[in-house]
């Protein structure tokens, strides 16, 4: 085990190209904000593949989305890695899961594809995303085409998806996917997002025709690509919290049959409150697990490899 793991520390190869920043003029609650991304590029002037990595409630690391910025350069891919956390003054959601919603890092991780179609180096048309836990929950349901649609001109959406172990609890009844590829990375000794909701949830995905396959890397925890072992006592723990989407389009959670939208979707603050009040634990924890980072990060590059250098 020790011998894999320093296997896995070695250093990917220095880029040839400093990063350059892309800037993504957003809304925060009534005000104006920059949120930043970091844009790491093969050497070259050609066109190239780049995917899009969105960070988890612990925020941006080097340890983690700069690692993997770095293996998607070595094989030829760009990388653009969203901070959605520091232009909203926030360091962590881990304690405060609404402090920066899903839906708002959704939205720039929309805003990033936009910007990156419009980059002389990005090729458009082969833009992925992959994302780690709240990311990874952006880089599965932005391959929702009711949501796509809403955010995107006709034409632009990701070519790949990638989640590492996403919190699967929003339910869509019938949901159409974009037709990209998603690969859902998860450990089956994960109690922080929870196992069964994502695989219920591909389920249903691939019943509507979604391209999903799901990888279920055993006795790994939340976390296990990489960092270290943690047990947060008053973390927010969303793992009961499913919410299922009715035949007349309102919402309600399963755990409590709370009404959290109304039929325009709209949330209904006090069922909302109420619903997760009911469904939410506290306590989260994870951790690496080497083989399971080994074998996810193969897993990852195989389908990068299919998808977006299609070789």
């Amino acid at each position: 085990m020790a011998a894999v793991l320093s296997e896995m520390l070695v250093p990917a190869p220095v880029l040839a190209q400093a990063p350059e920043t892309i800037r993504l003029k957003r809304e925060h609650r009534g005000k104006s904000i920059e949120v930043t991304a970091q844009l790491s590029l093969p050497p070259g002037s050609a066109k190239v593949p780049v995917m899009v990595i969105h960070h988890g409630s612990g925020g941006v690391s080097e340890a983690r989305e700069g690692r993997f910025a770095r293996e998607m350069v070595g094989l030829g891919v760009g990388a653009l890695v969203i901070d959605s956390f520091r232009a909203r003054g926030v360091a962590s959601t881990v304690s405060d899961q609404a402090s920066v919603s899903s839906a708002e890092m959704m939205d720039d991780a929309f805003a990033a594809l936009q910007a990156l179609a419009a980059h002389p180096r990005a090729d458009a048309k082969r833009i992925g995303i992959l994302g780690f836990s709240k990311g990874g929950s952006v880089a599965l349901y932005a391959a929702h085409e009711r949501l796509a649609a809403r955010k995107l001109p006709a034409g632009l959406r990701f070519a790949l998806h990638v989640p590492f172990y996403p919190w699967c609890g929003n339910h869509h009844l019938r949901p159409m996917t974009t037709g990209a590829p998603i690969l859902m990375l998860i450990g089956g000794a994960d109690t922080y997002a929870g196992v069964a909701p994502c695989t219920e949830y591909a389920e249903k995905l691939k019943a509507e025709g979604g391209k999903v396959d799901v990888k279920i890397y055993h006795n790994a925890a939340h976390g296990f690509d990489g960092g270290s072992a943690y047990s947060i006592a008053r973390g927010e723990n969303h793992s009961r919290c499913i919410y299922d989407e009715q035949p007349d389009g309102s919402w309600r959670e399963r755990t409590s049959g709370i009404l959290t939208n109304d039929k325009q979707g709209r949330r209904i603050e006090a069922g909302h409150a109420s619903a997760l009040a009911s469904c939410r634990t506290f306590g989260v924890s994870g951790g690496p697990d080497a083989a399971a980072a080994k074998a996810s990060m193969a897993d990852l590059k195989a389908a990068v490899r299919r998808h977006l250098l299609r070789n």
